[in-house]
This record gives C-alpha cells, structure tokens and sequence, in this order.
C-alpha cells in the first residue's frame, strides 16, 4: 500500500530551547489528584498553526499528565507539519519518558507496545473526526455502534482512501498458451479448486492487493498485504445470501491491510481473515474459511499444472492508475514504505518469507529457505501431526498426517509410508495407493507471509527451525 512521506519521515532533530524550558517549567501532577476527562479542545490545539495556542494547550495538557493523553496525542501528531511538533513531541516525551524522535510511525509504535494505557472516553469520536478528513467514509467504519474487536489507538491510514487501490474484478482467465504477458520467472498465486487450477500473477496483484473472483463455480477472494508479503485466499460464500467481496479499506493494523467488505461494511483482517470492526464483528471470531494458495513461479506451476489457466491483466486499465505489470515494478514503487509492528523478534530477518500455519490455537512458521534445504519434514503442531514438503510446483505446503504416519520422498509428486506404500502429492489432498482403503490427507490452508507480519499477529509462534542451543 503506498502512502504520503512528507510528515511521516521527517528526520529527527533536537527540541527548541524555548519548548524544553515550558516542559521544565510546568508543575508535577498533585499527588492522589483523580485523572479527568480529556480535553480535546486542548489536544486540537497542539495543531494550530500559531506557537502560542500550542504553547499553551501543552502547558495545559501536561498539568494533569494522564497516559491516557498518549494515544490521542500522537492521533494529533499525524496532522501536525514537521516544523510545527515541538509541542506536542514535547507533551509525548514528558508522558511517556521516551525519546522516539520526531515521526508520527514511531510514536504509534510505541503506543502499541503500551498496552498498559486505555484511551480515554470519547477516544472513538475523536479517531474518525480525523480519519473523515481524509475520506467520509470513515466515519461510518467507526460508527458508535460498530463492533470493535481491535485496538483503535493502533489503526492508522495507509495513504489511500476507501477502494483508492482497485481490486480485480473477475479478471479474464486464458490458457497458458494464450499468456504471452507471462514470462517464466514471473511469481504466482496458484490456485487449486474444484478440479480446476488457476494463476494469479504478483505483478499484477502486487498493484491491485485484492482480487473476487469465482474459480470452479467457487467464490473466492484473493487478498494480497504487500506490505507484510502474505497473499491469503478466502472463501467468500454465505449460506442462502450473495458471496462476500472485498475492497482494501485504505486502514492498516500492525502493518497489515484491513479489507472492507462491499455488502455490509466492515472491516476484517488480510492475515487473520477476521471481522475486526463493524456489523461482521458483533460475533466474536467471526471469520472467513481461509483456502489453500501455492506461491511459486509461473515455470513451475505451469509444468506442474499444464491445464491451468491464468488471469489476464488489463493493460488500459492499470495505465489509467500509473502501473506497470511487469515483475518487480510494484516492489520498486514501494520501496522504503513501512508501517509500525510493535511486537518483533531476531529469529529471522524481517522480510524473510515464511509458510504460515494456524490450527486449533496454535501457529507455526517455517523459514521457506530452511524448508527448501529439508524438503520434507514429519512435524507436529500442538496434538496435531503435519506433513510439510516443497511440492513438485515449487510452491510449500502442509498437510495432515494421519496417526503415526511418517512420510518419506520417492519422487517429485510421491512418497512413501513406513509400509513401503505409494502416494501422491495431490493439490488438494495426499492421495493413498489406487485400490487402499486408506483415505487421503487434506491439505492444510497455510499461506507465505514475511517473518516480521506473522510474528506481529502470533508473538507465541512455534517456528522452523528452533534456534541452535548455546
């Protein structure tokens, strides 16, 4: 998702001497004095255009000093010019004891990691009287009686409004004989569904980051979060009412692009697939059937894949936007973006690719150039046996083992059971031997994200593989 860069990366610099001498001058809170109520008035001042009015609304705000002010404060730091933060910086600093410089991004992050601190009452109706200014639509997402099942002090803008980025729409599917705009390194989507098998390709999702569309007489979305690399296909049907689909909301969380759905409004998360805020999330965890997807490049997903067909880009269409559907084009464009995470871990490098796994509660990651080297491995998630391999189409997948099955590599697409018995990599599922009475293996719905969006979502991660002793 792209986004303005003039007030978010300011580089730091020092505090004036006059903004430091009104922090010292300001008295230390009454000891036993109640917090009260926040006033916002005060908090809007810190954005006016005149030194004195921000002078003395931080003066004023920083008599009480209740943590409660943190989060509204940096709300306001985001519409505050570069040159014009001294005050409120200055507020931030005093509250909290930290030094986070002068960018808005930074001092969400910090609001994040302090989950100690409530926002103060009437936070909501503050959040979207700013957010409006950017796009009206938002303040229906946060209508008083929209569900919340997120914490809002960590919603930020991504830098587009409401369906600013357009989703695909049902694009055109032509054979892999047809697709000259198809070049063998390019990287997919691939998709196996209802007998059918289908691709979407990175350069061009990597613009529009969500596609509806149907595959097999299956409604599916396909929502792509460039910034925390994790493609994830959803089934998008409802029992006895239209299929869901989806827009990017233009709001993020933890990094991770919120989805908006068309029929009712809410919002829902591209990792999680769960309803987050509005009507969709009055139900807790409520959430939609995440599918299995393939990532891997159109040379071995088509020798994999012969039949498949893949969606074909509008090269009018994308130009009216500004982009390029060729491989790398978005990634180039984006370069430098990011978006505060405010639970991290040196376990793997940020941006390394990970094949994601969630079951019964419990997650894992594997490390995708770990799992490469290995190619195989019997594992287990919780009480539950896992089967996860690099398939013949180059792409990682997991599925559920049986019991005490141990599998082992007898060729591309086949393996073999302790018994010596032959089965086959299928798309869908681990076929048994023709003729057994063994039933086959689903394959598990896990998904590539980088290692930096899982671990913000799921801190209490198992991964693959475990860090050496010593």
């Amino acid at each position: 998702m792209t986004f303005f860069r003039s007030a978010l990366t300011a580089p730091a610099i020092t505090l004036t001497g006059a903004a430091l001498l009104f922090l010292l001058l300001v008295p230390p809170p009454a000891a036993g004095r109640e917090e009260p109520a926040v006033d916002y008035g005060l908090v809007r001042e810190l954005m006016s255009p005149e030194r004195k009015v921000r002078r003395a609304a931080a003066r004023t705000l920083l008599r009480d000093r209740h943590p409660s002010l943190i989060p509204v404060v940096v709300d306001a730091l985001f519409f505050v010019p570069a040159p014009a933060r001294d005050e409120a910086i200055g507020v931030l600093e005093e509250l909290t004891g930290e030094n986070r410089g002068r960018r808005y991004l930074d001092w969400v992050e910090l609001v994040g990691a302090r989950e100690d601190v409530a926002p103060p009452a009437g936070y909501r109706e503050w959040k979207r009287s700013l957010l409006e200014r950017i796009d009206p639509r938002f303040r229906a997402m946060l209508s008083d009686d929209a569900a919340v099942r997120l914490r809002l002090e960590e919603l930020v803008w991504g830098g587009v409004r409401v369906e600013g980025i357009p989703a695909l729409e049902r694009p055109p599917k032509v054979s892999a004989r047809e697709a000259r705009f198809m070049r063998p390194g390019d990287r997919v989507f691939g998709v196996s569904l209802e007998g059918r098998h289908h691709a979407y390709p990175l350069k061009v999702l990597g613009w529009h980051e969500m596609v509806n569309d149907t595959l097999g007489g299956r409604p599916i979305t396909l929502s792509y979060c460039t910034l925390c690399g994790s493609g994830v296909l959803y089934d998008t049907a409802r029992d006895g009412d239209e299929p869901l689909t989806f827009g990017t909301s233009g709001l993020l969380y933890r990094s991770n692009k919120l989805m908006i759905d068309r029929q009712s409004g809410s919002l829902w998360s591209n990792l999680t697939g769960e309803a987050v805020v509005g009507a969709a999330a009055e139900a807790a965890g409520a959430r939609l059937e995440m599918l299995p997807v393939t990532l891997t490049t159109w040379r071995r997903w088509l020798e994999a894949h012969p039949e498949t067909t893949v969606a074909e880009p509008d090269p009018d269409f994308g130009k009216r936007f500004g982009y390029d559907y060729t491989e790398g084009a978005a990634d180039r464009r984006r370069e430098g973006v990011s978006f505060p995470v405010w639970q991290k871990s040196d376990r793997f490098d940020d941006k390394a690719e990970v094949l994601a796994i969630r079951l019964d509660g419990r997650s894992k990651a594997y490390e995708l150039e770990a799992l490469t080297a290995a190619g195989l491995l019997n594992d287990t998630l919780g009480d539950v046996p896992l089967l996860v391999l690099i398939a013949a189409d180059g792409g990682a997948r997991a599925y559920r083992r049986g019991g005490a099955q141990v599998f082992e590599r007898v060729g591309p697409a086949a393996l073999t059971d302790r018994e010596g018995r032959r089965w086959a990599v299928g798309a869908s599922a681990l076929e048994p031997p023709e003729g057994s009475d063994l039933a086959p293996l689903e394959r598990l719905p896990a998904h590539v994200a980088f290692w930096f969006g899982w671990y913000g979502f799921y801190p209490d991660t198992e991964v693959y593989p475990e860090a050496a002793e010593g």
